[in-house]
Parts: structure tokens; sequence; C-alpha cells
């Protein structure tokens, strides 16, 4: 009988704290950065981010809300392999340009290897603009 293989767990460091990240808080700090960044903003990468940003400040109407799950979708396919959202909700969205995704999905902890048969379900919230009054990026099942 061949030994079960470790889960290699993708790690990196807290943007903010500089404390170790590891799983899926990694990749909530992952999305969470490819949800803020506006494509060209980086030079080398002038692909990556999400194009949605040009939604934030219209009203929120069925067609922009869906508009607006459609292009974070695809930015997170595009850019990070370990999450695939399956659900949205819009979590919050205030008259002060608060505007906050609730996300479910499936995490794949060696996605970026093209490991794709170890998986669990997942639920985060990621803030697109605006400031929270509380942290909203966050991990639960």
């Amino acid at each position: 009988m061949t030994p079960k293989a470790a889960i290699r767990y993708r790690a990196g460091i807290d943007r903010f704290t500089g404390r170790p990240l590891t799983g899926f808080a990694h990749v909530c700090q992952s999305v969470g950065v490819i949800l803020r960044t506006v494509p060209t903003e980086r030079v080398m990468l002038l692909d990556f981010g999400f194009v949605g940003v040009r939604h934030i400040g219209r009203n929120m109407v069925a067609p922009v809300v869906l508009a607006l799950y459609r292009d974070a979708r695809q930015a997170v396919r595009a850019w990070e392999p370990e999450y695939d959202i399956t659900r949205f909700t819009l979590a919050r969205a205030e008259a002060t340009g608060l505007l906050a995704l609730g996300t479910s999905g499936i995490y794949f902890p060696e996605g970026r290897l093209g490991n794709f048969a170890i998986k669990e379900p997942v639920s985060a919230s990621f803030t697109l603009s605006g400031v929270a009054t509380a942290p909203v990026v966050g991990a639960g099942a």
C-alpha cells in the first residue's frame, strides 16, 4: 500500500501584517488583489486584474450586478486556479461607496499544480471599493 501524499498548500506572506499565510487565506488575499486591480495597472502583467471596476459607482440594477458577477468570475478564473466561484451575493453596497461581493465556491489546494482532485467547499467576501467598517475578507465553510 502506498502512503498518502500530504496536500501541498500554497504559502505566502500577509501583505498588511507580514505574518505567514497558508491555504485558503492565501487564496483570499490573491483574489482580493485581483478584484482591486485595474487591467493595465501592472506594467509586466497588463491583462491582470478585474475589468468590473467600471461598474463601481453605477446604480446596482440587475443587469449591472450580473455584469459585475460575470467580470469577477472571469478575472478569478483567469488568475486564481485554486478557487472556482460557483455563487455570488452582493454582500454590501452602501451610499458611501462601499461595495463588497460574497462568494461561494470550490477550493482546490493544489489547483496551481494542475491537481483538481482535492477540493473543498468554501465561502468568502471581498471588498471591491470603499472602506469597510468591519473586516469583510475572510474564509469559512
